[in-house]
């Protein structure tokens, strides 16, 4: 194809740098970009090759973080069952069929009796209570760990309840600080009491705990959920009748966070007033 000089309109041979006619320089002729369309299909197999084995390193790389996540989970969990096996004996070994006596406190005693012992103790208003009164964890005589407080019921100014709630931590820290596995620690702890009182007081005379043969995540999860797979509730109650007293292990689900409480109550005043 012959080149056309802009200057004088001379026609040029196609390889010819400058017009024949003028010396005028000439266009320089455009070079045909041709596409290795085999090339480019390599380096798009290429990048797919890459872009594949990232995703499958990334997936491979989620489940073993999702592994190692659930094993230390498991791990606590099972550490919780018996890390305060000592500390549970003591302080609830002290309860029988024939005796009742919990924190140097026994059933007949009155607020007067039991501000001689502790002089801290403050009015409160349990609503399991007719009335009640709470001693802070700072003035146990015996350790319960995780127990935040003890509420003692009081009847006619005679004690005929003690109810004990349980967090993850002591309960400052668990104000200020986000405890890691919570709901591990509370569900071991929760097992853990189980087993004390299992051998202290033998099987328990009801025990409603469908939960308990589910995997541990499943378990967990069904409980904060508040409900079973047919809809009935999945909260676990557990009572052990020892003569004038009942004792009861609680673990449920409120506003999707797991509470545990334990409960030891005077039949004979219990039964009457029904609180």
């Amino acid at each position: 194809m012959a080149k056309i000089c802009k200057a004088c309109d001379t026609e040029n041979r196609d390889e010819a740098n400058f017009c024949r006619s003028c010396g005028s320089p000439l266009p320089k002729k455009k070079e045909a970009v041709i596409i290795d369309k085999n090339k480019m299909k390599k380096v798009r197999e290429f990048w797919i090759k890459v872009g594949l084995i990232a995703f499958g390193v990334f997936v491979i790389l989620f489940f073993v973080l999702k592994n190692i996540e659930y094993t230390h989970k498991m791990e606590t969990y099972k550490s919780y069952i018996t890390k305060f096996n000592k500390e549970d004996d003591q302080a609830f070994g002290t309860i029988t069929k024939d005796k009742f006596l919990f924190q140097s406190l026994t059933w007949g005693m009155t607020i007067d009796d039991i501000k001689k012992i502790y002089p801290y103790i403050i009015e409160s208003r349990d609503p399991d209570f007719y009335s009640s009164w709470t001693i802070n964890q700072t003035d146990y005589r015996v350790p319960v760990p995780h127990a935040d407080f003890i509420s003692i019921g009081v009847y006619n100014n005679y004690v005929y309840a003690f109810k004990l709630e349980f967090g993850p931590m002591a309960e400052f820290q668990s104000q200020m600080l986000k405890v890691p596995n919570r709901d591990e620690i509370m569900y071991g702890r929760f097992r853990g009491l189980e087993k004390i009182f299992t051998e202290l007081y033998g099987p328990p005379t009801f025990d409603k705990d469908e939960v308990k043969k589910m995997e541990l995540k499943q378990a967990i999860k069904t409980l904060k959920a508040g409900r079973l797979p047919n809809g009935m509730p999945s909260n676990i109650y557990k009572y052990w009748e020892l003569g004038q007293t009942k004792a009861e292990l609680v673990f449920f689900s409120m506003k999707n966070k797991l509470h545990l409480t334990v409960r030891f109550l005077y039949l004979p005043v219990w039964n009457k007033i029904g609180r």
